[in-house]
């Protein structure tokens, strides 16, 4: 059996295995990058649209209670009633109501807010958003946690 020699590779196929090399490195961040320029432009994504939540019979709500489902809020006033989301608009946290203090608080930041919606402290730069509400044939009140309302507005009950 003959000793065959170990010979170094070319110069020629150095050259070739680098731009081989290149060419991969090339699509490959060319896949990615289009990737997430998809994503950034929506393609087929987007906001999710939420189904209505129904909160109950708003004629069982006393002013000053407050009833919540996941991140709405429904209350009551002397004027009606009306929903709150409870997304703060600082970081995006949840309030939570606290009944003690009759206000909401957020966990993350220490934001306050008031029983209409109204920021009483804390990073927040604004108050909780208000949230369409309707009533249905039997009186309970649907939230639309897609479509945003000035927080002063209530919906009187009969």
């Amino acid at each position: 059996m003959e000793a065959t020699r170990d010979t170094p590779p070319s110069r020629r196929g150095l050259l070739k295995g680098l731009a081989l090399v290149t060419w991969a490195g090339l699509v490959a961040a060319l896949g990615l990058g289009l990737g997430a320029a998809l994503r950034l432009a929506g393609a087929g994504s987007g906001p999710r649209s939420r189904p209505r939540l129904d909160l109950g019979p708003a004629a069982e709500i006393k002013p000053g209670q407050v009833v919540s489902r996941e991140d709405v809020a429904l209350l009551r006033d002397a004027n009606g009633v009306y929903a709150l989301s409870l997304v703060c608009p600082h970081l995006g946290c949840r309030p939570v109501w606290r009944a003690e203090e009759r206000r909401f608080l957020c966990p993350c930041h220490g934001s306050a807010f008031a029983l209409d919606g109204r920021r009483l402290m804390g990073p927040a730069p604004r108050g909780l958003a208000g949230l369409w509400v309707e009533l249905d044939s039997q009186g309970h009140a649907w939230v639309d946690p897609n479509r945003g309302v000035d927080a002063s507005r209530r919906l009187a009950l009969g």
